[in-house]
C-alpha cells in the first residue's frame, strides 16, 4: 500500500492548484519538505489559501517573493506575517482551538499537508509530536498528502493514522522543528515565583509556550503531585517529571498520564516522549474541551498576555495594526478552570514592554481576548492581583499594585477618573 501511494515531493505538490484551500499541519509538526516544495512551486500558483498555526515554523510561504501566490489565513498569527498583512495577503481567524475541528468540518479543505511516522506492520502511521486538529483534517479534507518522516517520534494516545486514510505519501528523513529554550530573565523568574505561590500541591496545570511559561514551570519545582492537562508541553516538564513534581496522581481522568495536544520544544523533549506511555497526545477537541477539563479538580489555567486593562480584560492577540498571536486555547482552558472544583484562571505577563518604555497594564486596551469576569489572578514580576469577586475600582487598585512603579502615578490618575 505504501509503494502504491508514494510520490516524489514535486509530483505530490503539483497536485495543488491555484485558488485551492490548503491546510498545513500545525505547530512543530509542519511537514517541512512539503512546505519547501510548495514555496518552490509558488510561481505557478495564484491565490492559494493557506490555513495554519505556525508556532515553530519559519513561515517560508510568507516571504516577499510569494505574497500573491498565497493568501494566508491563520488561526494563530506571528510577526513573520507582517509583510503579508501589509499587502492584504494575510488575515487572522479568531477561533478557540477546541472549535477549529468544527470549522474544518464546515469548510471544504482541498488539500491537507501533514507529517507522520513510517507505518508499522499493520499499516498504521503515528502523528508523533502533534495531534491537535490533524484527525479532523484527515476526516474532512479532499486530499491528504503526508510527509512520512523516519525521524518522527512515536507517541502514545490518539495518535494513529492508517495508510488507507492517506492519499499520497512522500518519504523524508529530517529533524523535527524545534523551539529552543531561552535563559529566563530576572523579571520572568519573579513572575514564575509569584505564579507558583498560587498553585497548590496536587493541582492539575495547563501552561502555554514561551519564556514566561518556561519560567513558571521551573518555579514549580517545590510542589508535590502535580498533574498536566495542556495544549502544549515544553522541555521544562521533563525536569519536573524526573524530580517527581509531576506525577499526575490526583487526576480523576488520565491518572498518571501527562496529557497534551502538541509537543513544542526541542529534540530532547521529543526523544523523551517517544514510546513513553506516561505521555499521551490527543486531539484538541479533547484536550481543550471545557467539559473534559471540568472533570479535573484544582485545574489551574496559566496563560500569558500582551496587555491587560485596569478592569482585568486581557489582550493576547494584537498590539498595533496587525495580530501577532491568537486566541489559541486561552479561553478553552479558562472556561475549563471555571468549571473545575478548586480551579483558577491565571494570566501572567511582564509589567512593561518595549524595553521598559510602555506599561502592559493600561487604562484601556483596544482588543479583548479574555473577559474580565473570567480571570482569577493577574500576575507580573511585582506580585499577583486577585480579581475574582472584586468591584471595578477594587480591581483597578489591585492591578495598580503590580504595575511597574514608573507607570503607577499615570495609572492612578486613570483610576481617579473612573469616579
Amino acid at each position: 500500500m505504501f509503494q502504491a501511494k508514494k510520490k516524489s515531493t514535486s509530483d505530490a505538490i503539483s497536485l495543488i492548484q491555484s485558488r485551492q484551500k490548503v491546510f498545513i499541519a500545525p505547530f512543530c509538526n509542519e511537514p517541512q519538505t512539503l512546505v519547501e516544495e510548495l514555496v518552490r512551486q509558488s510561481s505557478r500558483l495564484e491565490d492559494v489559501y493557506l490555513y495554519n498555526m505556525p508556532i515553530g515554523s519559519a513561515c517560508l510561504y510568507a516571504g516577499s517573493d510569494h505574497l500573491h501566490s498565497f493568501k494566508i489565513r491563520t488561526f494563530l498569527s506571528t510577526p513573520l506575517f507582517k509583510a503579508s498583512y501589509s499587502t492584504g495577503d494575510c488575515d487572522y481567524i479568531p477561533i478557540n482551538l477546541s472549535e477549529i475541528p468544527r470549522w474544518i468540518g464546515e469548510n471544504q479543505i482541498d488539500v491537507a499537508l501533514i507529517q507522520v511516522s513510517p507505518p508499522d506492520k499493520q499499516g498504521f502511521c503515528n502523528l508523533g509530536i502533534s495531534v491537535d486538529v490533524v484527525h479532523s483534517l484527515i476526516k474532512h479534507a479532499v486530499c491528504i498528502i503526508a510527509e512520512v518522516n523516519n525521524q518522527m517520534p512515536w507517541s502514545e494516545g490518539n495518535t494513529l493514522v492508517h495508510l488507507s486514510n492517506i492519499d499520497y505519501v512522500v518519504p523524508s528523513s529530517r529533524p523535527m522543528l524545534e523551539i529552543k529554550r531561552k535563559e529566563p530573565t530576572e523579571v520572568e523568574r519573579a513572575i514564575g515565583r509569584h505564579v507558583a505561590s498560587l498553585v497548590p500541591d496536587y493541582s492539575v496545570i495547563q501552561v502555554g509556550v514561551g519564556s514566561v511559561s518556561d519560567s513558571i514551570l521551573q518555579a514549580l519545582q517545590g510542589k508535590k503531585g502535580l498533574g498536566i492537562h495542556s495544549g502544549s508541553i515544553t522541555d521544562p516538564v521533563i525536569e519536573l517529571i524526573e524530580k517527581g513534581v509531576i506525577t499526575n496522581e490526583a487526576k480523576e481522568i488520565n491518572r498518571h498520564i501527562t496529557v497534551c495536544a502538541t509537543l513544542t520544544g526541542t529534540e530532547e523533549l521529543y526523544r523523551y516522549a517517544n514510546r513513553n506511555r506516561a505521555f499521551e497526545l490527543h486531539p484538541s477537541e479533547y484536550t481543550h474541551n471545557p467539559a473534559v477539563i471540568s472533570k479535573l479538580s484544582r485545574f489551574h489555567s496559566i496563560n500569558s498576555a500582551l496587555e491587560v486593562d485596569l478592569f482585568g480584560q486581557v489582550n493576547a492577540e494584537q498590539v498595533g495594526k496587525y495580530p501577532v498571536a491568537g486566541v489559541g486555547g486561552q479561553m478553552d482552558f479558562i472556561h475549563g478552570a471555571r468549571l473545575s472544583k478548586g480551579g483558577k484562571a491565571i494570566i501572567a505577563l511582564p509589567s512593561t514592554a518595549k524595553n521598559g518604555t510602555e506599561s502592559r497594564i493600561k487604562a484601556e486596551i483596544p482588543f479583548v481576548t479574555s473577559l474580565k469576569s473570567e480571570i482569577d489572578y493577574i500576575v507580573t514580576e511585582y506580585g499577583a492581583a486577585e480579581l475574582f469577586g472584586k468591584s471595578l475600582k477594587e480591581r483597578a487598585q489591585a492591578l495598580l499594585s503590580i504595575a511597574h512603579p514608573d507607570f503607577r502615578e499615570q495609572l492612578r490618575v486613570s483610576i481617579e477618573q473612573l469616579g
